[in-house]
């Protein structure tokens, strides 16, 4: 007998997997891009940026505290 929580537990994968088949599916009524105010749009300039160094710094002081 499953309880309430396993049974979340084992389906709750599965809406997740149903949202991303959504998401790949290829449908040819569904226009891509298109007019859509949220598509990607060509950037003004070259980007010029070969790398990024991305630091997350744990423990370090909150946007808020270095907010002037």
């Amino acid at each position: 007998m499953f309880s309430r929580r396993d049974m979340l537990h084992s389906a709750g994968t599965g809406f997740g997997l149903l949202a991303l088949a959504d998401l790949l599916q290829a449908n040819p009524d569904r226009k891509v891009g298109g007019d859509s105010p949220l598509a990607p749009k060509a950037p003004h300039f070259a980007a010029k940026a070969k790398r990024v160094i991305f630091l997350f710094m744990h423990g370090g002081p909150s946007h808020v505290d270095t907010f002037d």
